[in-house]
């Protein structure tokens, strides 16, 4: 059954059995990796571009393996700034890069709020697995970002502390948010 799932969605596994290829997408994308960008393909298309991207810069937290890069780019991205603090990903994500000529920066560590200081970008993607909560400690966003939100508290919190539209619910405690920033209401 794997396998012919596997067949049907173009994958194969790399000859080390490290992480799979996707042939149409010509990505190298570690296990999980696979698994989120097969079931979440169709959300991403109809939730994370909110707002055009095309010819823009794109802070895109929670990179994993350039999946979401690639998306991007897919849109006309200019640039993508990719944070990712897990190695092995980051790594698949840096043999992505290099093989689509990406314009890309990898930051290979987790986010922080400085980030949003330290760099140039019209757009952010947040999916850090619990980094969301750090954006409680800012009044407003920089620009319009969609958040994945993982859990119902901090969704009411973000909800409260930047009056967000819900995107998509993915599950009982996944939320993704769409919040307006500073640069939209300039």
């Amino acid at each position: 059954m794997a396998r012919t799932l596997m067949e049907a969605r173009k994958w194969r596994i790399t000859p080390d059995d490290s992480v799979l290829e996707h042939k149409k997408f010509g990505l190298l994308l570690l296990a999980e990796h696979a698994y989120l960008m097969a079931h979440e393909w169709s959300t991403w298309q109809r939730t994370y571009t909110p707002v055009s991207v095309s010819g823009k810069n794109v802070l895109d937290v929670g990179a994993g393996c350039g999946e979401t890069a690639y998306f991007y780019f897919s849109k006309g991205a200019r640039k993508v700034i990719c944070v990712e603090p897990n190695l092995a990903a980051v790594e698949c994500l840096t043999k992505n890069a290099a093989r689509h000529s990406w314009n890309v920066e990898i930051i290979p560590e987790p986010f922080k709020l400085q980030l949003l200081n330290e760099y140039q970008f019209d757009f952010m993607k947040m999916d850090g697995e619990g980094c969301e909560k750090e954006l409680l400690q800012l009044k407003k966003l920089p620009c319009t970002t969609i958040v994945e939100s993982h859990s119902p508290e901090l969704t009411m919190a973000l909800t409260k502390q930047f009056g967000v539209k819900t995107a998509a619910t993915l599950s009982p405690t996944i939320s993704l948010l769409l919040i307006s920033g500073q640069r939209d209401s300039e």
